[in-house]
């Protein structure tokens, strides 16, 4: 099986751009989900006796050190009282402001998602709270007899793995430019494997800020490297996507009776994306596999929608078009709008396909960005929305994407008749940081009209969803 496009799209070569850290990963620690917004107890304490070993060391183990660890990417340790202690006001600022940590699913007014997510990292407002409060109060430690047991970091790796993929050669980074290289890995299988499970090991987390995984043929891998086992890449990809990685995410670990194919006549190329530090650094990451005994009953695989420039792609009218749809955010717009709609054809979907991750996709102006599904009412009456996914801080350095957190037969899905709606906002002033970063970048001083593409100061409307395809 290949990759499927259930939906009618129109996905262009730009799909892949600059950055895209779609990171389709189960996240970064195993707190859960609660309908207030994060995980964890929170209320009944007394925000005058907040102290950090038994109030907020909690808080930081479960949704901060997977990051923020000596040697990590966070830049700096939380892991200690005398390291947290300093930063308390910081630590209330950024989670009040629901920046850290950074899960970028949220529920608001207009979307309420029915489903919890794996793995979800967001913090209560009641935590909230309790962490302004440790800051107010001074940061007090309290008693060390009352911290919770030391921090264990997970195991790094996916459990069972059958095989191991080493890079052939390093990378190296060095001077100030993030760099885009592709690396290819091949597991010289001799029969068709159906995986469910891959992760990958980063051999420098330093530098490693996020990889998306392909799947080619050998023949077009060894095409595209010439030969070698890396090679820049930009732009198109170089494959099929399977999966993506972030600092700190978990193993992609499929459901039971989930798989992937991989043939014997496949390899797999890994996008990596590095992000300088400053001095010369090498980086020769792993990738682990796993795979099941036998053919499963789904494939999952990851359908591309949205990024319509027309509207014989989906482009809704907007503000500013000028006659026909078109995809331009005006310079100096805010709150500019973009909607884009996908109909579910009924003669490529006959039937309903189980939904088990999604993840947004914007560039720099982007702000807030929404996906739902329109399903038509049984009377005819107004269709009923099911929204799937809301990011309304978008962040170009947070994404990643969102697993749900319940059996395949309570999934969300999508079905013949049905209508996916994206609705994307944007910010393109100098107040926007994004804007003025990408501008400085590149010798600019005013806001430019965007477009869309995969360039710096282009954008797009764009939403992976991982769907399982009947093996029947």
């Amino acid at each position: 099986m290949r990759l499927i496009y259930l939906f009618p799209m129109r996905v262009a070569s730009s799909s892949w751009c600059l950055g895209l850290a779609i990171a389709f990963v189960s996240s970064t620690t195993g707190c859960d989900s609660s309908d207030d917004g994060g995980g964890g107890e929170g209320g009944g304490v007394s925000n005058a006796n907040v102290s950090f070993h038994e109030h907020v060391e909690p808080l930081i183990q479960r949704s901060c050190l997977s990051c923020h660890m000596p040697g990590l990417i966070g830049g700096f340790s939380l892991e200690k009282y005398d390291e947290a202690k300093p930063l308390a006001g910081l630590i209330a600022k950024k989670t009040a402001a629901r920046e850290m940590p950074p899960f970028l699913a949220q529920d608001t007014d207009e979307c309420q998602v029915a489903r919890p997510f794996v793995d979800d990292l967001r913090l209560s407002d009641d935590e909230i709270a309790m962490l302004q409060a440790w800051a107010d109060n001074g940061a007090p430690e309290g008693d060390p007899a009352k911290a919770p047991p030391p921090y264990e970091a997970k195991l790094p790796g996916l459990a069972n793995a059958e095989l191991e993929l080493e890079a052939e050669e390093p990378g190296l980074v060095d001077g100030t430019s993030d760099v885009f290289e592709c690396v290819v890995y091949d597991p010289a299988l001799t029969e068709t494997r159906f995986i469910d499970g891959i992760h990958i090991l980063a051999g420098n987390p330093q530098i490693a800020h996020h990889a998306l995984i392909f799947r080619s043929s050998r023949q077009d891998a060894v095409e595209l490297a010439g030969g070698g086992t890396r090679f820049p890449c930009f732009g198109n990809p170089p494959g099929e996507l399977m999966h993506a990685w972030a600092p700190g995410g978990l193993p992609l670990e499929l459901p039971d009776t989930v798989g992937m194919e991989l043939g014997a006549d496949d390899v797999i190329i890994v996008q990596m994306h590095y992000h300088p530090t400053g001095v010369a650094a090498e980086d020769s990451s792993t990738i682990q596999l796993r795979f099941t005994d036998e053919a499963p009953l789904y494939a999952y695989q990851v359908a591309l929608i949205g990024n319509s420039s027309s509207a014989s792609d989906g482009l809704l009218p907007g503000d500013g078009d000028s006659g026909l749809p078109e995809f331009r955010i005006p310079a100096n717009a805010v709150g500019h709008v973009e909607e884009m709609v996908q109909p579910v054809d009924p003669s490529v979907v006959p039937i309903s396909i189980p939904i088990l991750l999604v993840a947004t996709h914007m560039h720099y102006v982007g702000v807030d960005m929404r996906f739902w599904i329109e399903r038509p009412s049984p009377d005819g009456s107004e269709p009923a929305d099911e929204c799937l996914l809301h990011t309304p801080k978008w962040d170009f350095n947070w994404q990643r994407g969102y697993m749900y957190d319940t059996p395949i037969s309570e999934l969300p899905y999508a079905s013949p008749g049905d209508t996916l709606h994206m609705r994307c906002v944007y910010d393109n002033r100098l107040e926007n940081p994004f804007v003025q970063e990408a501008l400085d970048d590149l010798g600019m001083s005013a806001p430019q009209d965007v477009r869309l593409g995969e360039t710096t100061l282009d954008e797009m409307c764009l939403v992976a969803v991982g769907i399982l395809v009947p093996n029947f």
